[in-house]
This record gives structure tokens, C-alpha cells and sequence, in this order.
């Protein structure tokens, strides 16, 4: 007898497992990370590389050698991560590697692990845990994380950690991401590296603003009802604050901008030209996309988009080319279009859904002309048609 439809369904997680998913590129092009479990069956996921060179794919990590699945053990920040993300798989379920994709860090069971992704070899590094959130500096010499509400570095020569930003205030986090960005906009992170790994762009929220509400356990009757601070709709929300952090721990400088107008942080970045955010109002109305002066923590806004009903978070923007032209994807004619410079380069009928790449002189983004149907297009300078 055929398995019938919802029991496929819930076997294979919504037909995710054995699929492969979150893929990183080596900034020369030599290999792709991935995760993927083995089979359609299978619910833990493993950390793969394939090399363009050979055509072959490998395991890196298997986390069933690093400790028993059955028994992982998830920090309340992961916990809350993976419930936001509505991540179904366990394993490992997220990654960040440097630059050239070398090395990979992540977290099993609230422990730090760096794999090194040319010989297969993964090491635990004895910092303190629960660890979340691990991800390399670009050049691989270190790795940040967030620990017991603070923002910390970990230097992978010498193992010495150094905490970079840390209050002790109960309801105040460094380099994670609150409720509403993580639940709302799709931004699953509170900080960013410097292109040179010498400083971080990160996130100070205060959630003491946020009201708490009491959450039973539905699995299990007999455990206490547990405090969550949830800002509901028209309630008090976390204040958001940005900050320049050195990664020797040597200081940091605030970031300013009117944070009454543009409460909400929807991105943030760091490339060659400097740190980079976007901010929006409340009501979703007005989107500001402003560059950072890393010495005074001064702001420039590089683009304005408002829309009398709500301004779209298009993912992968704004983003800047080599030339510093400003990438975005706006509202004009009633189309998401892609803007470079602030000028659209897509067709009125073309729908833009996201922005895959954004690299010196091109851009890999998603659209379609029928919403059933989306495709993967190219726009790059000094060509006058899309591909």
C-alpha cells in the first residue's frame, strides 16, 4: 500500500531532508559549502564540501562522530533561533566561513567547532558555552560568538578569548538579533565583520521596554510555564542600539542616527567601502539606507525609499558594487525592481524576489514575469541586457 500524502510529509520534514541548502562559494570560485543530511529520512544534517576542480563531493563533519544526536542539548537563544527559522532538522543546522572558505565554524550542543575545509579535520576550542552564533573573521585568523548575552573573539592561534561587549544587565544582548528583526525581517544575526577582521559591526539590544508573556510547554503539562518578552502588536518594542566594536577589545564607538524615526536595524554589512545598515520606521513606511564612518561613527544616508503603505525588505540588499554604486531593489510602476545607483535596470513586468550576489561589477538575482514561476537572472556593467 502506498504511504499516503501526509505521512510523506511529515517522514521527510515538508520534503526538505536529503536536500541540499545554505550554500557558501569560495571567494575564488575552488569549492561550495553546504549542509545536507544523507537521505529523504534522514533529520541530521552534515557539513559538505564539493570541488569544482574534481567534480566531488565529501562529508567534512558527520555530527553523529562529534557526540550522540539523541541527546543534544540546545541553548535558549538556539532554541528560540531555530523556532524563528522554523528549522525542522537537527545536526548541523548553520555555519559561517571565512572568506576564502577555508574553515568553518559552528555549534553543536552550545560547544565551538572549526572545521578546516581542505583537510577534513574539526577541533572543539575550549571557550566558555553555550556558544551561539559562531562565524570566522574574513581573513580566518579568528572567530566571534555570542556567550551569556555578551559579544566575545576567539583567536584561533593562541585560543585566547576576548569579550568585546558585555553589560551584565539581564535583558541586554550584544551581536544577536531581537524578536521582531529575527521573526519580521529576516535578519538572523546582530553583528558583522570587517573586511580586514579587525572590527565588528554589532547590535545592543535592551529588551527591559518589552513586555513578558508566559508560555507553557505543550509537549509537557508537568513543566513550569516559562517568561518570554514578546512586543506585541501597538506594545513597547527592544531598543536597538549599533556599535563599532575592535576585535583586540580595545573599545568601540556608538553609531548614530535618529533611532526615533528609524527604530527597527533590517541590515547590516561591511564591505570594502565601510559599514552599512538600513533602518526602518515603525510603521514600515520609510526605509533609510545609511553608510557609516568607521572613525566617528557618523552616518551618510546613500538612499531614501518610502511607500505610503509599507516599504519591502527585499533579501540581499543593499548591497554595493566595487564602484560603490548603492544596489537596491525598490517599488516603481508597481514592480520590485533592481536599482543600481538608483536607476532600475529590470523591465516593468519583471518581479525581483532576491538578490543572490552582489559582486564587483555584476549581480545573480532571482525574478519572473509570472508568479508561479521565478528564475534566475544576471545584470552586470557595461552590458546592456539581462541574462
Amino acid at each position: 500500500m502506498a504511504e499516503s500524502f501526509p505521512r510523506q510529509q511529515a517522514r521527510t520534514r515538508g520534503f526538505t531532508l536529503g536536500q541540499p541548502r545554505s550554500f557558501t562559494v569560495a571567494a575564488d570560485g575552488s569549492r561550495v559549502v553546504f549542509l545536507r543530511s544523507s537521505s529523504g529520512q534522514d533529520p541530521v544534517n552534515a557539513l559538505w564540501v564539493y570541488d569544482l576542480a574534481t567534480g566531488e563531493e565529501r562529508v567534512v563533519v558527520d555530527p553523529r562522530r562529534l557526540g550522540d544526536q539523541a541527546s543534544e542539548r540546545l541553548s535558549v537563544e538556539e532554541r528560540a533561533r531555530r523556532e524563528r527559522m522554523r528549522e525542522t532538522a537537527g545536526g548541523i543546522v548553520s555555519y559561517a566561513t571565512d572568506r576564502d572558505a577555508r574553515i568553518a565554524a559552528f555549534s553543536l550542543s552550545g560547544r565551538l567547532l572549526v572545521a578546516d575545509l581542505t583537510t577534513g579535520e574539526t577541533s572543539e576550542l575550549a571557550v566558555p558555552g553555550p556558544v551561539f552564533d559562531p562565524r570566522p573573521d574574513p581573513t580566518g585568523a579568528r572567530v566571534a560568538f555570542v556567550h551569556d548575552r555578551g559579544l566575545h573573539v576567539v583567536e584561533l592561534g593562541t585560543a585566547a578569548v576576548t569579550t568585546l561587549a558585555r553589560d551584565g544587565a539581564e535583558h541586554v544582548t550584544w551581536g544577536t538579533a531581537e524578536f521582531v528583526a529575527a521573526e519580521e525581517m529576516g535578519r538572523d544575526t546582530g553583528y558583522w565583520w570587517s573586511p580586514d577582521g579587525r572590527a565588528l559591526l554589532a547590535a545592543r539590544v535592551d529588551e527591559s521596554p518589552v513586555r513578558e508573556i508566559w508560555i507553557t510547554e505543550a509537549a509537557d503539562p508537568t513543566a513550569p510555564p516559562r517568561a518570554v518578552r514578546y512586543p506585541a502588536a501597538g506594545s513597547p518594542n527592544a531598543t536597538v542600539e549599533v556599535h563599532l566594536l575592535r576585535a583586540d577589545g580595545s573599545g568601540g564607538t556608538p553609531v548614530r542616527w535618529d533611532r526615533e524615526r528609524h527604530p527597527y536595524l533590517a541590515t547590516g554589512a561591511w564591505d570594502r567601502h565601510g559599514p552599512l545598515i538600513s533602518v526602518q520606521s515603525r510603521d514600515q513606511r520609510s526605509v533609510r539606507v545609511l553608510a557609516i564612518d568607521p572613525a566617528s561613527g557618523g552616518v551618510t544616508a546613500l538612499a531614501e525609499l518610502d511607500d505610503p503603505h509599507w516599504v519591502d525588505l527585499v533579501e540581499g540588499v543593499p548591497a554595493r558594487l566595487g564602484d560603490g554604486r548603492l544596489v537596491t531593489v525598490e517599488g516603481r510602476d508597481d514592480t520590485l525592481s533592481l536599482t543600481i545607483g538608483g536607476a532600475s535596470v529590470t523591465p516593468a513586468d519583471l518581479e525581483v524576489r532576491s538578490v543572490i550576489e552582489v559582486s564587483d561589477a555584476e549581480v545573480l538575482f532571482t525574478a519572473g514575469t509570472d508568479p508561479l514561476a521565478v528564475a534566475v537572472w544576471r545584470w552586470a556593467a557595461g552590458e546592456a541586457e539581462l541574462t
